[in-house]
């Protein structure tokens, strides 16, 4: 199986940790393609973490990257694109970021290796993803796996975080189907089962650690297995909803992350940047527009 790469920012890796977090997306690459990334330095410039604004530098003593099971829920695009939109327009593509982002469809800052850089639409994170540690001696260690849907992160031994408040899985963003008559949350496995979970009681599945009913069936009694994602628009910008949330007076909110391409056009709206080419907002469900659910059927 093939994984893709993508640094971590600490905030993020918290997220995931200490609150059970699990959406991913951004700038990714092949992880065959940066083996060659065995220190923060090499890391730094495979990730093009010398973003503006980027809390990360190429002279830290450890940085952290996820590795992401390539399943056939997973879609990525080229990074084609510019740093202006005028660049953009002549290459065609839709992304404009800033440098060190090239728009050519490939990683800059190394002229000895040639790395394609893809952009990961937001996803929950596939079974059996794992965090890793990379030190600048050149070793690096697991700090921890996502098990399924069901378990969520296990991290291991001294870099376990306490939890703070263990959150569901989304029950809009991800992979589903139907079992037994019963909308589930899904995640297939290498070997043909399928993680199936529900955030109510149903007959058959037991409670878990987590706080939802799971189990592991064939993936002949799933139906209907799809990637499901909700689109927006907020505030003329096209968003994907990776949450739903309450609000403390009882409202309705969603968790919204930027899908339209252009960090010129996310700053200028105020965005929140969490990442090289990445914005996120929370609004009121009720302030959302053309909001469409999006079915993604397995690609082998």
């Amino acid at each position: 199986m093939k994984y893709l790469q993508k640094a971590v920012m600490p905030a993020r890796e918290r997220e995931w940790l200490a609150y059970g977090e699990e959406a991913v997306y951004g700038f990714v690459v092949q992880a065959e393609h940066a083996v060659w990334a065995d220190t923060p330095e090499k890391l730094f410039r495979v990730h093009g973490l010398g973003f503006p604004g980027s809390p990360l530098s190429a002279e830290l003593s450890f940085l952290d990257v996820i590795r992401i099971p390539v399943t056939p829920f997973v879609r990525v695009e080229a990074a084609v694109g510019g740093t202006t939109p005028q660049e953009a327009l002549l290459t065609g593509g839709a992304f404009v970021d800033h440098p060190p982002f090239t728009g050519n469809g490939f990683v800059g800052g190394v002229p000895e290796h040639i790395v394609p850089l893809w952009w990961l639409d937001p996803i929950r994170i596939p079974a059996g993803a794992e965090l890793w540690r990379v030190f600048a001696d050149a070793h690096e260690e697991r700090i921890a796996t996502y098990g399924h849907v069901a378990s969520g992160w296990s991290a291991e031994g001294e870099h376990a975080l306490e939890r703070a408040a263990w959150m569901p899985p989304s029950e809009i963003n991800g992979v589903f189907g139907t079992w037994r008559g019963a909308r589930v949350l899904a995640d297939p496995l290498p070997n043909g089962s399928v993680v199936i979970a529900s955030a109510g009681e149903l007959p058959g599945l037991r409670l878990t650690e987590r706080g939802i009913w799971a189990g592991v069936v064939d993936q002949a009694e799933v139906d209907s297995l799809v990637g499901l994602r909700f689109t927006c628009v907020w505030h003329g910008l096209r968003f994907q909803i990776v949450r739903r949330l309450l609000g403390e007076n009882g409202t309705l909110q969603a968790r919204l992350v930027y899908i339209g391409r252009n960090a010129l056009s996310a700053e200028a709206a105020g965005l929140q940047k969490t990442d090289a080419g990445a914005y996120e907002a929370t609004a009121a469900w009720s302030e959302l527009g053309e909001v469409q659910g999006i079915e993604l059927t397995p690609v082998e």
